[in-house]
């Protein structure tokens, strides 16, 4: 967890990284719409605290706080602003840093709970509009129990959008598993064997069902 602590501290001392050092004071700045978008707080100074006091279970653990700095700032902030761009940026340094810790220490494996490629989370986004409303309505529950940050809800509008970026890697690969069986179930039987073949990989299109990934 030395490592960890270095990578924060490293990231702590830049210029850049000043407004995410400390919890955002959301009613100082008057954002009063902050504790409904983002339900999972979270801040490099609280990450650090967690870490003196043992807190994280595993690196992991830990490293999944730090991401959570970076997607609840750009889940908060317009793609293209200065501050979703920030985070944009300090997620891929940190991820350039964590990707050399994992690679030096052959003791930190790389189990099942690491971070989704771009590409994995391309396909689950394309492969939520396979699903049935019905199915759907059963992700967004699990999401809602699991990872309630991952969804935004627009005001005066029937419809949300799944922010893929904010879903934790555990949440993700069970939630990827339960789509790919959905689309599996869905098939017609002479279908259906070639998408267990492909682990379910379809992609379709629908006007009702959104989601993102950066």
């Amino acid at each position: 967890m030395e490592a960890m602590k270095k990578i924060v501290d490293k990231l702590m001392k830049r210029q850049d990284a000043v407004p995410f050092l400390e919890p955002v004071d959301w009613q100082g700045l008057g954002l009063v719409d902050y504790p409904k978008m983002i339900k999972k707080p979270m801040d490099l100074g609280t990450v650090k605290k967690k870490i003196e006091e043992n807190e994280y279970a595993s690196v992991h653990a830990c490293a999944e706080d730090i991401r959570l700095v970076w997607s609840n700032c750009k889940k908060y902030n317009q793609d293209g602003s200065d501050f979703f761009n920030l985070a944009e940026s300090l997620s891929k340094r940190f991820e350039d840093q964590f990707a050399k810790v994992k690679a030096e220490d052959p003791m930190i494996e790389d189990d099942t709970e690491h971070a989704p490629s771009l590409e994995e989370k391309t396909k689950f986004s394309h492969m939520i509009y396979k699903i049935k409303q019905e199915e759907l309505g059963q992700l967004v529950e699990k999401l809602e129990d699991r990872c309630p940050e991952a969804i935004d809800k627009t005001p005066n509008d029937d419809e949300l959008e799944i922010n893929i970026d904010a879903i934790d890697p555990k949440t993700f690969r069970e939630l990827d598993k339960f789509v790919k069986a959905c689309i599996v179930n869905n098939q017609p039987k002479k279908k259906k064997r070639a998408a267990e073949s492909t682990g379910g990989s379809v992609a379709s299109e629908s006007k009702t069902k959104k989601s993102k990934t950066s």
